[in-house]
């Protein structure tokens, strides 16, 4: 399975994933952090940072939109 495959099953439409979560399941499945990079540029995946109320926090998070197939995206 390339990691793009495995990215997008992985991320699924199942919501927000946390970064460093997502990247040591990759590290388990074999793939390189390049191929990892490279796989979430090929599939679009989005990213936002988390703040809370002290501001800045270290959480990263990795999601895919959920495209309707009604408008074609």
């Amino acid at each position: 399975m390339k990691c793009r495959e495995w990215l997008r099953e992985k991320l699924g439409d199942s919501g927000t994933h946390l970064c460093e979560d997502v990247r040591a399941a990759a590290r388990e499945a074999g793939f390189s952090r390049a191929e990892l990079r490279q796989a979430r540029k090929e599939i679009g995946v989005k990213t936002f940072h988390q703040f809370d109320e002290d501001g800045e926090t270290q959480n990263w998070f990795w999601y895919l939109e959920v495209r309707d197939a009604r408008k074609g995206n």
